[in-house]
């Protein structure tokens, strides 16, 4: 090497120190929140070397913790596009997707970091963060257990394995967890607010509240709080509350998610303020940009309800070579908030019934995976599925082993309360005949209203936004409910919510004897039955049994003319 080359080398060390100092220091301000530091430091460290990885990619992280997703995506882009393999910045991108629930995308960049390194923790997190999110309850455990098994002291992982415990029915380990976190990180909002959702499910409001309380009083603008705070009736808006995010839901740069859970909070909020003008118009701003963010296909869900009773039309025949008799599944079905929450409520409130809540199994063992929006490869799948004895035999031993898991309590009954399950009831007939199968209704406005009203967790239930498609896909249960009945009624229990309001003992009794189970009188009771609950009917089903939200939709009536004209 001769002088000329040595004093260039030299040059080039000294660059890369300063690069990698200014890089590192940039980091540590960033860690301490000292944004505008730390994004002059990335820049600066781009302005020596533009095709910086990890300049890059501290870019996009900063800007996604401003939360301006654009350009944290565009620089996880421009950082991949640089590095293919650069299995961090893939996982970086994977939580944009997960923010804009693109998550069929998100899983894309979520397995490819984790095939290039199965051990990178962050990818680990984000892999239960995603299956937390679309509710695979044992993908869920499984990648929380693995991050724990690589860094068991890790708050954040300890923190997705309580989530994870949450949606595999065992809530009082995951809130012993949350408890201990909050204890040592008393000021991560994270695990406040998932501690709060924790005790709401458990029933134990006045804990939840209070937290929620704690919160937004000591950050009024931390929209995680909100909800929660409205929800509680003691609590008081004041006009700086309101002024501050009414201003905010007016900012272009607000994402849709912040934006209608804001609008529901102020719905809840005025709800409860018997304000039902303010409530009512609040109500409405919220669910249309709910269903701006994604529309609903109402095309492609009549062409699959005609699917199903095209399916189900001809006699198919599957022999059950011995049928169970204990373990023995019980189907709440219908439209959501129809009532069955209170009806898996009623029943698990049995000393010889389990409540399982709200389960995909039968999705999952059928190859549709999603009763919703199934793809035009799902419905094949599961038309392969209905043509095959030997993948009909699969699917049932398969939901069978599923189910059993689900008891705790040695039962002889387990309850399966996924609403949409109705779609499925020829598929129960053929492969579980000794299943027991409860169809929940209740009046058309009142259920769509219903629907209307609430914010579900994700987008589960989208056509629920919009009033039009809303009655649209009401309509759509309704005539394929009608064609189950016609070949199955006498296999049908039939659970009118307005009869049971009206005359509770009776339809109990009605629904114990349909299951062939002995009278108890605890089902009359069953707001005393403590039990993770994980619907929308969370606060519902505490209560004795009320006709208060029977005609509730009239304080709302100059809002719901599109709903109320269609239903008709």
């Amino acid at each position: 090497m001769n002088r000329h080359e040595r004093r260039r080398q030299k040059k080039t060390n000294k660059l890369s120190q300063g690069v990698n100092s200014d890089l590192a220091e940039g980091i540590s301000l960033h860690i301490n929140k000292n944004f505008k530091q730390a994004e002059k430091l990335y820049y600066k460290v781009l302005s020596y070397e533009p095709t910086n990885y990890e300049a890059l990619r501290h870019l996009g992280i900063l800007n996604q913790d401003l939360k301006d997703y654009e350009k944290a995506y565009n620089f996880f882009m421009k950082a991949i596009q640089l590095n293919p393999n650069g299995f961090q910045a893939l996982s970086n991108l994977a939580t944009i997707h997960m923010q804009n629930k693109n998550y069929d995308l998100a899983y894309k960049c979520l397995h490819k970091s984790f095939k290039i390194n199965s051990n990178y923790v962050p990818t680990i997190n984000n892999l239960a963060g995603y299956y937390h999110k679309i509710n695979d309850a044992s993908n869920a455990i499984k990648f929380s257990l693995k991050s724990l098994d690589i860094q068991p002291s890790s708050p954040l992982a300890r923190n997705q394995y309580a989530k994870a415990l949450m949606i595999n029915n065992q809530p009082e380990i995951a809130i012993n967890l949350l408890e201990i976190l909050n204890r040592e990180f008393p000021d991560n909002d994270d695990f406040k607010v998932n501690l709060s959702s924790a005790y709401r499910e458990m029933g134990e409001f006045e804990k939840a509240n209070r937290i929620a309380s704690e919160g937004f009083k000591k950050d009024y603008k931390n929209v995680s709080y909100l909800l929660g705070y409205t929800k509680d009736k003691k609590n008081k808006l004041t006009d700086k509350h309101i002024s501050y995010y009414e201003n905010l839901i007016e900012n272009d740069r607000i994402n849709y998610d912040d934006k209608a859970v804001i609008c529901h909070s102020f719905f809840e909020y005025f709800k409860n303020e018997k304000n039902f003008e303010k409530a009512g118009s609040y109500l409405v701003k919220g669910n249309n940009a709910q269903y701006a963010f994604r529309s609903f296909d109402m095309k492609h869900e009549t062409k699959f309800f005609d699917k199903i009773k095209k399916l189900f039309s001809k006699k198919r025949e599957f022999i059950i070579k011995k049928r169970i008799q204990n373990k023995i599944p019980i189907f709440i079905c219908g439209m959501p908030r129809s009532g069955t929450t209170l009806c898996e409520q009623i029943l698990s409130s049995h000393s010889k019934v389990t409540g399982a809540g709200e389960l995909n199994y039968l999705a999952e063992v059928s190859n549709i995976n999603r009763v919703l929006q199934p793809s035009g490869e799902q419905i094949k799948s599961f038309e392969t599925t209905l043509n095959d004895n030997r993948n009909l035999a699969e699917a049932r031993t398969k939901y069978l082993e599923k189910l059993a898991l689900k008891d705790k309590n040695d039962s002889t009954y387990i309850c399966d309360k996924m609403p949409h399950n109705f779609v499925f009831i020829g598929l129960i007939k053929l492969i579980l005949p000794e299943a027991k199968i409860i169809y929940c209704k209740r009046d058309p406005i009142d259920n769509c209203f219903s629907l209307y009203s609430h914010k579900f967790i994700e987008l589960s239930h989208q056509y629920s936004y919009d009033q039009k498609v809303l009655v649209q896909y009401y309509k759509l249960h309704e005539e394929l409910m009608k064609f189950w009945l016609k070949q199955f009624k006498k296999d049908i229990f039939i659970l009118d919510n307005e009869k049971l309001v009206n005359n509770q003992e009776k339809i109990s009794r009605d629904l114990i004897d349909f299951c062939e189970i002995n009278w108890e009188s605890n089902c009359l009771e069953f707001h005393k039955t403590k039990r993770q609950v994980r619907t929308a009917s969370i606060e519902q089903v505490r209560t004795p049994i009320n006709n208060r939200s029977i005609g509730a939709w009239k304080k709302y009536e100059s809002y719901l003319q599109e709903l109320i004209s269609n239903i008709k």
